[in-house]
C-alpha cells in the first residue's frame, strides 16, 4: 500500500466538485494507478458509491477497471435502493410527527437526503435517522414511535447514570432504519449557535419534511466529526463527513458562516489540503496540517500515533469515571452486575492494535 496521503488526494479529485477533469483522468488512466488503495479507503471513510457516482458525472467511468465498475456499479445501486426506502421511512416518520404536532427536524445524513441536496440519493450512505426534537415534547416522540412499531435497543447500565444527546435507539421490523431521537447535538460541546431551541426555530419545510437551516446543516456536520466522532481529538478527515460539506458549500454558493472556533478552523484546515471547494478565507496552514500530512507519509508512524490517541481517550474516560465510582453506590452495584460485559470490554480494547 501506498502513503495514504496521495490514496487521499486521489479520492478527493474523484468526489470534488473543482478539480480539474483532464488531470483526473491523466492520473487515473495511468498503468501504475493503485485502484485497490481507492477501495480499501473508500470503504473504511463510507465513500464507495459517491466515488461511483462522481465518476459517472464527471463522465469518467471508463477509467474503472471492467471488474471494479461492476462492483461499484452494484454497490451504488443496493445503495440507491436502500435509500428510498429510508426516504419513504423519513416521510413516514414526518407525517407522524406533523400529524401530532411534535416539533422536529432530522439531521445529517437523513436530513441531507430529504433536502434533495444529493445529485444521486445513492451518494450518501446512511446508518441510523437521527431527529431533533423539542425538550417538551421528547417523551411524546418516543411512546408515540413505540406505539408505532418501535422498540428501544437495549441500553448499557451507564445510559442510567451519565448524559446523553440522545434517548435509547429505536427500531422496528418495519423499517429499514433504527431510529435516534435528540435533546441536543452534543454532550461536552456547548455553542448558542447550535442550540436545540435555534436549530428548531430556523428549521425549513423541504416537500413537508422538517430538516435543519443550511448554515445549521453544515455546522452540524462539521462538529458532529470533530467532537462526536472524535476527528478533532485525532486530528483526521473523514471522507463522508468531507463530502457533505462540500455539497453544503455548493448549494450555498460557499456562503456557510462559520464560527471562530479553533475545532471549526482545524477541520477546514484538513480539508483544504485536498479539497479545492474549500473557501480560502476559511483556511490557514499551522503544524497541525503539516503534523497531518506527515502522518499520512507515514502509515507506521500514524498507525502508532492513533493508538496512543485511542489510549489517551479511554484513560480520560476511565479516569473521569472514578470519583463518580467512589462516590456512587448505585454505579457500582450496576457495574458489579455487568462486570462480564465490562472485561469483555477491556480485553478486547487492549487486544485491538487498530
Amino acid at each position: 500500500m501506498g502513503d495514504l496521503a496521495t490514496t487521499y488526494h486521489h479520492i478527493a479529485d474523484i468526489i470534488s466538485f473543482k478539480g480539474n477533469d483532464k488531470e483526473l483522468e491523466q492520473t487515473l488512466s495511468h498503468p501504475d494507478f493503485d485502484w485497490d488503495d481507492i477501495v480499501r479507503q473508500g470503504s473504511r471513510h463510507l465513500v464507495l458509491p459517491a466515488i461511483y457516482c462522481r465518476l459517472t458525472a464527471k463522465q469518467r467511468l471508463h477509467l474503472l477497471p471492467e471488474d471494479l465498475e461492476s462492483y461499484l456499479k452494484d454497490i451504488t445501486a443496493l445503495n440507491r435502493s436502500r435509500n428510498a426506502a429510508i426516504l419513504d421511512q423519513i416521510e413516514a416518520l414526518s407525517t407522524l410527527f406533523n400529524t401530532h404536532h411534535i416539533t422536529h427536524v432530522f439531521l445529517k445524513g437523513a436530513a441531507l437526503l430529504a433536502g434533495g441536496f444529493y445529485e444521486d440519493h445513492a451518494e450518501r450512505m446512511l446508518g441510523d435517522i437521527d431527529v431533533l426534537v423539542s425538550e417538551h415534547d421528547l417523551d411524546a416522540a418516543f411512546d408515540l414511535l413505540r406505539d408505532h412499531g418501535y422498540e428501544p435497543i437495549p441500553q448499557t447500565f451507564g445510559h442510567d447514570f451519565f448524559e446523553h444527546k440522545h434517548l435509547p435507539r429505536l427500531k422496528t421490523n418495519k423499517a429499514i432504519c433504527a431510529v435516534e431521537l435528540h435533546r441536543k447535538l452534543f454532550v461536552t460541546y456547548h455553542d448558542q449557535t447550535l442550540s436545540s431551541s435555534n436549530i428548531l426555530a430556523s428549521r425549513q419545510m423541504v416537500n413537508g419534511i422538517s430538516i435543519p437551516s443550511v448554515k445549521h446543516l453544515g455546522l452540524h456536520n462539521v462538529l458532529n466529526y470533530q467532537i462526536n466522532d472524535n476527528g478533532g481529538l485525532y486530528n483526521s478527515i473523514s471522507f463522508r463527513s468531507a463530502y457533505d460539506t462540500i455539497v453544503l458549500l455548493k448549494h450555498s454558493n460557499n456562503q456557510i458562516s462559520i464560527i471562530k472556533d479553533k475545532v471549526i478552523r482545524s477541520y477546514f484546515n484538513i480539508l483544504a489540503m485536498f479539497f479545492k471547494d474549500i473557501p480560502k478565507e476559511y483556511v490557514s496552514t499551522n503544524f497541525t496540517t503539516r503534523f497531518y500530512y506527515f502522518k499520512l507519509k507515514h502509515v507506521t508512524f500514524y498507525k502508532f500515533w492513533n493508538r496512543l490517541l485511542k489510549h489517551y481517550g479511554f484513560l480520560v474516560i476511565l479516569l473521569g469515571r472514578i470519583p463518580f465510582f467512589i462516590t456512587n453506590k448505585a454505579y457500582r452495584k450496576a457495574l458489579f452486575r455487568d462486570r462480564k460485559r465490562v472485561f469483555k470490554l477491556f480485553r478486547s480494547f487492549f487486544k485491538n492494535r487498530h
